[in-house]
């Protein structure tokens, strides 16, 4: 049975670490973060039981357990090099751009607007990965990530996209009906771990209105599920503008109220160091910037 291996990310940053004896400097070489460079020295540390660095005020230093390995492992790293040395990059994926985001973003941001990129950058292909769950930029072929919460991952950088703004929206036929079928609450249960903010209670506290008589008819846990359920006049929602925004132009959906509901949470961009340094990636985030702004 073969020996278990340690990470073989906390092995890489451990080979430019000890080359560079700069954290920084094996970070910008391998496209993350200093603190992630760090995280995976203590991981490999943890793994085999030694110390690898000396950590003082001047910088880095090798023990003598470090040096042992990094010249064990380097006829091995030497190897790989001449493995992959035959094998170039393949130009027509250079063009490439890949976004990972939740369903909801790219069905109701994204997609309508794809015609508009095409036209301002018909050099870039923009290629979708749709999941709620948190990539890995140094593990996956991911340029770029919109994520939805407070902006606080570690190892990636974010910036915001556009402020937390819920809007109250129904179906123009619900605004005026009278037989209080607009009353029924949208309620989308999606919560951040341990948030205890809730958009329709402070809503409500801006409104003035009390929600006790309006308890959630339909509770969903997605935003783009629920947007469907009030485009199909099932009861008032209470939504991110940014993914409402379309709707409301064609007339669609309606803001039933001028009460807005400011969130801790929101869209974000986030993406590695390596990726940001490819300028289609530079682009695309421009690009969506703008398009958010507009």
């Amino acid at each position: 049975m073969p020996k278990a291996l340690p990470p073989l990310n906390a092995v890489r940053a451990f080979e430019a670490a000890s080359r560079h004896l700069n954290l920084s400097r094996a970070a910008e070489e391998l496209g993350v973060t200093q603190g992630a460079i760090s995280k995976q020295v203590i991981a490999l540390e943890d793994f085999i039981g030694v110390q690898l660095f000396e950590r003082e005020a001047t910088g880095l230093s090798l023990t003598s357990e470090g040096s042992n390995l990094k010249e064990a492992i380097r006829p091995a790293f030497a190897l790989l090099g001449d493995a992959f040395a035959r094998y170039s990059r393949r130009s027509p994926r250079s063009n490439v751009c890949r976004i990972s985001t939740v369903a909801s973003f790219a069905a109701q941001f994204i997609v309508p607007r794809m015609a508009r990129f095409r036209e301002q950058h018909p050099e870039i292909e923009l290629e979708f990965q749709t999941t709620s769950r948190v990539v890995d930029f140094a593990r996956e072929e991911v340029d770029i990530a919109v994520r939805y919460g407070q902006g606080d991952w570690d190892g990636v950088s974010a910036t915001k996209l556009v402020d937390g703004i819920f809007v109250p929206v129904c179906t123009p036929e619900q605004f005026s009906a009278a037989n209080g079928e607009r009353d029924r609450l949208l309620a989308t249960t999606r919560r951040l771990q341990n948030s205890t903010f809730n958009e329709w209670r402070a809503w409500a506290e801006g409104e003035g209105v009390d929600l006790e008589p309006l308890q959630p008819s339909f509770p969903v846990e997605d935003f783009l599920v629920c947007i469907r359920a009030a485009l199909n006049g099932m009861g008032l929602a209470l939504m991110p503008e940014i993914l409402v925004r379309d709707h409301i132009r064609k007339g669609e959906l309606v803001v039933f109220s001028d009460v807005r509901v400011r969130t801790p949470s929101t869209f974000y961009i986030c993406h590695g160091a390596a990726a940001a340094r490819r300028q289609i990636v530079q682009d695309v985030i421009a690009w969506l910037h703008a398009e958010a702004a507009a």
